[in-house]
């Protein structure tokens, strides 16, 4: 294909995240050229509990890909990238029987309690690269049968977001490894659904979607989306993935070696590897594996901060919503340590390599003297120190990574990024478009209109502007010496009461 005719082309990646849903329009050079959101339109259902209406969900996506339709141009291909575990539950006639709870919502945690208690949880680490979750899908469909058996009785397919939104999109289901991989039902090491781990369920492999490459193309768009959405031509729509690893792919984060920093609502760290680890240590430590599949399998190691721009949002709904800009400001004229300061961002578990579904956040070290600033620039540096304590242990089963990446919506936060750089010591590449999530779904769909052989041939077609951070030489010694004197130690220090804190709690529930 002609240089030309490649610029003629045009693709849309969708990035289905926990606060927005996003639709970028991009050339094959990946420059944006148009993008829009909404945000995710999440149901509270009481502390801890919360669900979306897949109508709302669809609404909203129809509405970003008809404000981002080009009116002279066709659509070449699409593919959407999502948040992992939220999965949609469909009848025979593909229409949703149920609402689609969020990735963390922990109404699922007994469910998690009661299949750990059937089964062995090393070896069902063992096949499918993650401890034992209540977030996993698995735990979500052991969560429907229980709480409306009459309901689960009718379900006839269940796809993970992006899969869903596929679906809607074309009519036609699958998944792909990366999204598999956050299911709890794949055999991470055979790249295939775990017939063990489904039987010690008791769910049927049937109700799950046939496993495909990610950019594989699944069918053409249907027409009742064109009119929808006044997109033009026959749009091939992809398989996509897991929004982390999509980002991934815009990124190159896809050799062995490479640190991907996510920052996102929840951050991922995905340090890739070639194959799976055969090593306890990393399910005793409670990190994830998972697999991905494009022209070749290769596969990660990772781990979550389940509430790191979560953190950030949190503390500024406390504070009643001051902009962005203001606080980091503020926490710009604090010197780093925050005034004594400090904070655990265990507001959704612990993070690895010490998994605790009990622990709680909090700051230690006000005074009276403790400003706003302080305590904003505390938050990143307690994302930033337990980023780095999840990458040390990483680090100590798979070796130090020679690049490290970061992407997501939290790379516009230039005092965390400087502050991330400084806590690991290390130069950090930041990939500058913001939406690094959606332009991987639309790599994928370009793989699915077949503009590329290869994922190395679209990566090499993109025109990528990166920057790096250095770490400051003033800040390093002292946000090392608070990493290894104070903040390793905060977390073991407050885990009893965490515990307690936990029954307490559990007591005032049942009173």
């Amino acid at each position: 294909m002609s240089g030309g005719a490649m610029g003629a082309k045009l693709l849309i990646g969708l990035d289905c995240g926990t606060q927005s849903i996003r639709a970028l329009l991009a050339d094959t050079r990946g420059r944006t050229l148009a993008c829009a959101s909404r945000p995710t339109p999440v149901i509270g259902r009481g502390p801890g509990a919360a669900e979306y209406a897949p109508q709302a969900l669809w609404r909203c996506v129809l509405e970003v890909l008809g404000e981002i339709a080009p009116r002279h141009a066709e659509v070449a291909g699409i593919a959407c990238a999502s948040m992992g575990e939220a999965c949609a539950l469909l009848d025979a006639d593909g229409r949703e029987v149920a609402p689609i709870i969020t990735w963390f919502d922990r109404r699922t945690e007994p469910d998690a309690a009661a299949l750990a208690a059937r089964g062995d949880p090393a070896r069902l680490s063992a096949i499918t690269g993650l401890p034992v979750d209540p977030t996993l899908t698995l735990c979500k469909l052991l969560w429907h049968r229980r709480t409306d058996p009459a309901g689960f009785a009718r379900v006839r397919r269940v796809l993970n977001l992006a899969d869903w939104v596929a679906f809607r999109l074309c009519g036609a289901a699958a998944t792909d490894l990366s999204l598999a991989s956050r299911t709890f039902c794949l055999d991470v090491a055979a790249g295939d659904w775990s017939a063990e781990v489904l039987a010690l369920a008791g769910i049927d492999r049937a109700l799950l979607p046939p496993i495909r490459p990610s950019g594989t193309r699944i069918a053409q768009m249907r027409a009742e989306v064109l009119a929808a959405t006044g997109l033009r031509g026959a749009p091939a729509v992809g398989v996509g993935g897991h929004d982390h690893v999509c980002g991934g792919f815009a990124a190159g984060a896809v050799r062995p070696g490479v640190l991907l920093d996510s920052m996102g609502t929840a951050e991922a760290l995905l340090r890739t590897i070639d194959r799976p680890l055969a090593d306890p240590a990393a399910r005793h430590l409670g990190y994830w594996q998972g697999a991905v599949g494009l022209d070749r399998r290769f596969g990660y190691v990772g781990a979550g901060i389940n509430s790191s721009g979560g953190a950030i949002e949190w503390f500024r709904a406390m504070l009643g919503d001051p902009p962005h800009a203001a606080l980091i400001a503020e926490a710009e004229a604090v010197a780093p340590g925050s005034s004594g300061a400090v904070f655990l961002p265990h507001l959704a578990y612990s993070t690895p390599p010490v998994v605790d579904l009990a622990a709680r956040g909090a700051f230690i070290g006000l005074t009276a003297g403790t400003t706003r600033g302080a305590m904003f620039r505390a938050v990143l540096e307690g994302l930033a120190m337990e980023a780095r304590l999840s990458a040390d242990g990483m680090a100590a089963l798979v070796g130090a990574p020679d690049d490290i990446r970061v992407i997501g919506g939290n790379t516009r936060n230039d005092l965390l990024l400087r502050i991330k750089a400084a806590v690991f010591g290390r130069t950090l590449t930041v990939i500058a478009e913001p939406e690094a999530t959606a332009l991987g779904a639309a790599l994928l769909g370009g793989l699915a209109a077949g503009l590329w052989p290869d994922m190395a041939a679209a990566q090499a077609a993109i025109e990528q502007e990166r920057r790096c951070v250095e770490p400051d030489p003033r800040w390093i010694g002292l946000y090392d010496r608070l990493f290894r004197e104070v903040y390793c130690r905060v977390y073991p220090a407050l885990a009893p009461l965490g515990a307690a804190l936990g029954g307490v709690a559990a007591g005032m529930s049942a009173a």
